[in-house]
């Protein structure tokens, strides 16, 4: 496919699951000795600033998750519990469609205009459409309020182009991390948002439970506190967010410049950079290839996991309630945080990016080798009355919980190489100057996969369970086969970075 991979020959013949990181380590240890004494210091006001505003998205994209199954039976979508996984994943979906049309416009209008009301925009659409979410009272309403969600959401791709802007080489592996562990607290009150405050007429019959527009829809309580929040980021940004573009920079400082000397010095904003230019790169390719998988993997595990979580015991789920599978989420992002800040930065450090990225990506199959067995435990710890009434909802044993931690504790722990996707990503851009387009490609690539996988994964989740395939257990057999074939294609993943750096050395040796 290239002609080379890795920066070496070698690295083609090296076993599919054997990841000598230690030796990749030793290998690097002393050119990353050099780096870290000169390490650039962390914008760290910016950097914070950065991720109060990114809180937000997450809030709002994962407050919906504790109740979504319930909702789709309150809209009477269908007689069949066991088909509610069609139209919660074909919500979710949406989303991702949605996006998937207008987050690269959003990345290359933000490399014109500036990041910073591109971002600010998108974060009011957000608010929008999360209030107009919770009005609810067809599956038509639900699908346009998550569809404009999508459309008008574009902050992913801003976000890390700012970041790259704002970090270099020696620093990005503690930056990127930072607006991961955003992303992970917002998974955090996202879940507990949904679930605590779903159903206001039931849960504060005197209180809130009273005003009639919270009683006839029992779903807008948590939409309206998300849409609170990201109106709070939204204020947080006008004020304290600051440009990164560097020719939108330049503009600004050339007029400074003119108004105290009359005279311009900076150079002019350069012509933007073509998609057919980006995509013709092999190491663009090979990244985006990975990311589309990758991205496939994180959001079918989010969505099968609340899938069985709700399921009836019998069916191969778990029989939770929508309040038990927020505090499980928000548990899922407490770990992924302290994972991202405290881990990935050491590990990201000390081994090399492909090696390391390749070791995390072979967590992907186990993760889908673990879930049934939670299911088995809870059949072995449940009375047998809860097998045979799905109304029932007995409370799960310590054992089951524990085997929950564990496997959300694995999928957080295979997340980290989302954040070394994005450093990728950033290492393969062509120029400075296409970082907005190139995160908007990427995310492009990821919405098509996030737009796929719900609806595909929901689909044959649920028609495992129906007609017990494999006694319900191919879900697990098919998404254990596309983590295998994710892995796989690591194999096929450059460094940018490594690669500029070997071509240097090359050139260099004539």
């Amino acid at each position: 496919m290239m002609n080379s991979h890795d920066g070496s020959e070698d690295e083609t013949t090296v076993p599919l699951l054997e990841f000598d990181l230690d030796q990749e380590a030793q290998s690097v240890d002393s050119n990353k000795a050099q780096a870290l004494q000169r390490r650039t210091p962390l914008p760290l006001t910016q950097l914070m600033i950065l991720c109060a505003v990114r809180l937000a998205e997450p809030i709002a994209y994962t407050q919906i998750f504790p109740y979504i199954n319930q909702m789709m039976e309150d809209l009477h979508v269908t007689d069949k519990p066991s088909d509610i996984g069609y139209y919660s994943g074909a919500v979710d979906s949406i989303f991702a469609v949605c996006q998937l049309f207008t987050v690269l416009q959003w990345g290359r209008l933000s490399d014109r205009i500036g990041r910073k009301p591109v971002l600010l925009f998108g974060l009011t659409g957000v608010a929008l459409s999360t209030s107009l979410f919770g009005l609810s009272r067809s599956l038509i309403w639900a699908i346009c309020a998550r569809s404009l969600a999508g459309a008008l959401s574009g902050n992913a791709a801003v976000v890390q182009s700012m970041i790259s802007e704002i970090t270099d080489e020696t620093n990005q592996g503690q930056a990127f991390p930072l607006t991961g562990l955003a992303w992970s607290l917002g998974c955090i009150f996202g879940p507990m948002i949904g679930g605590n405050f779903v159903d206001p007429a039931k849960r504060f019959p005197t209180t809130i439970g009273t005003i009639p527009v919270f009683a006839n829809n029992p779903y807008l309580l948590p939409c309206v506190v998300s849409a609170s929040l990201t109106m709070c980021s939204i204020t947080f940004g006008i004020f304290f967010l600051k440009e990164t573009l560097p020719s939108k920079i330049a503009v600004n400082e050339k007029s400074a410049h003119r108004l105290s000397f009359g005279r311009e010095n900076e150079k002019l904003p350069q012509k933007q950079v073509s998609i057919k230019y980006i995509l013709a790169s092999p190491i663009i390719k090979s990244v985006f290839k990975n990311y589309f998988l990758l991205s496939a993997l994180g959001t079918s595990t989010d969505v099968v996991f609340i899938l069985m979580a709700y399921t009836p015991v019998r069916l191969g789920g778990l029989s939770r309630t929508p309040e038990e599978i927020g505090y499980a989420l928000a548990f899922s992002g407490m770990a992924g945080g302290i994972i991202q800040v405290l881990i990935f930065p050491v590990l990201q450090r000390k081994y090399k990016n492909i090696p390391l990225y390749r070791a995390l990506m072979s967590l992907w199959p186990l993760i889908f080798a673990l879930l049934p067995f939670i299911n088995i435990i809870a059949r072995m710890t449940l009375p047998a009355e809860a097998l045979l009434d799905d109304d029932l909802r007995f409370p799960a044993s310590p054992l089951v919980w524990i085997s929950i931690g564990v496997v959300l504790s694995v999928f957080r722990m295979a997340s980290m190489s989302y954040s070394l996707n994005v450093i990728l990503i950033k290492n393969a851009a062509p120029s400075q100057e296409a970082l907005g387009s190139t995160f908007g490609l990427s995310q492009s690539v990821a919405c098509i996969a996030r737009a796929s996988s719900p609806a595909f994964v929901s689909s044959i989740f649920a028609v495992s369970k129906k007609y017990q395939i494999l006694g319900g257990n191919f879900v697990w057999l098919a998404m254990f086969g596309i983590g295998l074939l994710a892995l796989w294609s690591t194999y096929q993943v450059v460094d940018g970075a490594e690669e500029r750096e070997r071509m240097k050395e090359e050139r260099n040796m004539f």
